[in-house]
């Protein structure tokens, strides 16, 4: 009796375990596709687009960030001026696409930031998470870098 309960617990934890590392999703078709816990539901600070440093020096522009969501592969975030939200797919070995990206129309000072960062969320197709850094990339081209963004 008492190895059958070690037995259970032992299968509950590497179950509990398992979830924890990824959660599967269905996309309409036989093959579920898993998703990456360490993308999603977090708060994602831009911080380099193209190689260049992201610095918010107009008092007027916001802090460019993505949230990819667990829900209906949904990501919504702010592009520097304009909030924006859209689609996003993962694929097998750190393969990302976007899709369906729509932004507001503000007009901000300098929409430079803006502009590139949308940019690449068009074209990115592959992404790596190291610590608490993403990197969007296409091919072996790094088009931008995150840092995640913890809430006190």
């Amino acid at each position: 009796m008492k190895g059958k309960i070690i037995g259970m617990c032992l299968a509950v934890f590497v179950l509990c375990f398992d979830a924890c590392r990824t959660q599967e999703k269905s996309t309409g078709s036989d093959a579920p596709v898993k998703v990456d816990l360490a993308l999603v539901e977090k708060y994602w600070k831009l911080i380099e687009l193209n190689g260049n440093p992201v610095v918010v020096n107009d008092s007027n522009a916001r802090e460019a960030h993505i949230i990819l969501k667990t829900a209906d592969n949904r990501f919504n975030g702010n592009a520097g001026c304009n909030r924006m939200t859209g689609t996003y797919q993962t694929k097998k070995s750190g393969g990302i696409a976007f899709s369906q990206t729509i932004a507001t129309r503000m007009m901000c000072l300098n929409m430079d930031t803006e502009t590139q960062f949308l940019k690449i969320l068009e074209t990115a197709d592959s992404y790596a998470i190291q610590n608490d850094t993403l990197v969007l990339s296409k091919g072996k081209t790094l088009l931008a870098r995150f840092v995640v963004v913890y809430l006190k």
